[in-house]
């Protein structure tokens, strides 16, 4: 549960009694959210006059609607609320009109996170698999290539945690998301304007990497909170959406990124960021917990405190993505070294994120019958063997090709891995369990990994890399079989528990 009180748990029970009998108040309130005296709306307030006065300064006076089960009003009483505001449009996503107003959309909010994964999927797409070659663009050699995924990796460090905190406890998931879309566009931007030499790239790749704790980690919690904790293990439903359009955009960007230039990645990053920062209006805010106490350290402390089993998880998660760090992170220049172009790259990597899609919506199904655990631990075993396959082939399109196994492990290991969280962290703390996991997964292990990485291809060529690679990924699985070794994570049902009201769908619609 999301509360320490033994009583909590009565809340819930006496819930719909207390919106019963609070109702006619809560209509009660102003434009600005004071709450109107109870005189404001006697036989007074309903004399003709007293009504023209009423709307004339912005209210509606019209009688409601039909009462729902959750809230009925006053009989014989009219209800005042502020002019074009439906008593239940906090359940419709919104999104900012032109006049600067607002209106309700009306879509599913199945519907409104899907495309958010979608447009997200692009934002990605438009980096990561480019961004080693566009470096080398720039004239850097691999060993300042790794320094510059390592000065990345130690600003996800520093931000990631504080991202997290501020969206569970100050600013909400949504709020926090625009803020850090906004800002990604921007440092793109920069990055793309930054004359060529290691330090001002450096400088503002370590910008751009900050922001990115906002994005997914806010993201994959919007979405754990649509699902709620009955049905967590649906994630993979909803993340396959992302992998679709990586996928795709992948693929298209690779051709275009070959005539016209590596360069123009990050304008394309940005312009994603962009569509990502537009579509999120249409969700609607989830303000934060402000009254729970989380002690030093914050919301950080509270989850690392709160759970062995994650503080075991996230140490099997560090030689997993450090192993994945020093393999993927010199796959593209494998391949160019090797005689291939960026549209072979390309062509792979949306290979890789096409299988993704399948094995997403497989994981779920999986998990539902042999647990999250064994979900992750065959995604490890996946890594471990596609490692050692690319340190053993030396033709670029079957080098590129073989990104299928990368796509197959990280589609069990992503989505596992989101849920595995979402069973060990309290709902109201999963935007900083997540950011924590990106910390240590794509912060510390990447910094780790991208200097190994970097030493052992320059000095030993790309073959020793692999083979490490592929040894941390086996010791990742060995940690991760102790650390999982839970009754919700081996167990092949999802685990019926009762929804504490932090974790109900905050966009008010059932999951898809």
């Amino acid at each position: 549960m999301a509360s320490g009180d033994p009583d909590a748990g009565l809340d819930v029970l006496d819930a719909p009694r207390e919106r019963d009998e609070g109702a006619a108040a809560l209509h009660h309130r102003g434009v600005a959210g004071v709450e109107e005296e109870p005189e404001a709306v006697g036989e007074d307030a309903l004399r003709p006059e007293r009504l023209l006065e009423l709307a004339a300064g912005g209210l509606d006076v019209r009688p409601p609607r039909r009462a729902r089960p959750h809230g009925r009003p006053v009989r014989g009483r009219r209800v005042v609320r502020p002019a074009g505001r439906s008593a239940h449009a906090h359940i419709l996503p919104r999104v900012p009109t032109v006049g600067g107003g607002a209106r309700a959309l009306r879509v599913r909010s199945a519907v409104g996170v899907q495309v958010l994964f979608v447009l997200f999927g692009l934002v990605i797409a438009a980096f990561f698999p480019f961004f080693a070659p566009y470096l080398r663009s720039r004239g850097l050699r691999p060993e300042e290539i790794g320094g510059v995924l390592s000065v990345m990796a130690a600003a996800r460090i520093l931000a990631n945690p504080v991202w997290g905190h501020l969206a569970d406890t100050t600013l909400g998931r949504r709020s926090a998301l625009r803020v850090g879309t906004a800002l990604a566009a921007a440092f793109a931007l920069l990055l793309f304007a930054v004359p060529d030499g290691l330090v001002p790239v450096a400088t503002a790749a370590a910008l751009l990497a900050g922001v990115g704790g906002a994005l997914g980690p806010n993201i994959d919690a919007i979405a754990l909170a649509h699902l709620g904790e009955e049905r967590m293990e649906r994630y993979g439903f909803i993340r396959a959406w992302e992998s679709l359009s990586y996928a795709v955009a992948t693929l298209a960007l690779g051709v275009v990124l070959d005539r016209v230039g590596v360069r123009w990645m990050l304008p394309a990053y940005a312009a994603g960021s962009l569509l990502v920062l537009a579509w999120s209006g249409a969700l609607d805010r989830d303000p934060p917990a402000r009254a729970e106490r989380h002690g030093r350290l914050g919301a950080v402390g509270r989850v690392l405190r709160g759970s062995p089993r994650y503080r075991a998880f996230l140490a099997a998660s560090l030689l997993l993505w450090t192993g994945f760090a020093a393999a993927w992170n010199f796959i593209a220049l494998r391949i160019e070294d090797r005689g291939g172009g960026l549209a072979t790259i390309g062509v792979g990597i949306a290979l890789g994120g096409a299988v993704e899609v399948p094995v997403m919506l497989a994981s779920s199904r999986l998990a539902a019958r042999l647990g999250l655990r064994a979900v992750y631990l065959a995604g490890a075993a996946v890594y471990a063997l596609g490692f050692l396959v690319w340190g053993l082939l030396s033709d670029p399109l079957l080098l590129s090709l073989s990104a299928a196994l990368e796509g197959m492990g990280f589609g069990l290991l992503f989505t596992s891995g989101v849920a595995i969280v979402g069973k060990l962290v309290r709902p109201t703390l999963h935007a900083t369990g997540l950011s924590l996991l990106g910390t240590v997964g794509f912060g510390i292990a990447q910094i780790l990994g991208s200097l190994l990485g970097g030493f052992v291809y320059g000095r030993l060529g790309s073959a020793p890399v692999y083979a490490v690679a592929s040894g941390l990924a086996w010791m990742a699985a060995a940690v991760a079989w102790f650390a999982l070794d839970a009754p919700a994570l081996r167990r092949p049902e999802p685990v019926r528990l009762p929804l504490a009201p932090e974790a109900a769908p905050p966009h008010g619609s059932e999951a898809g």
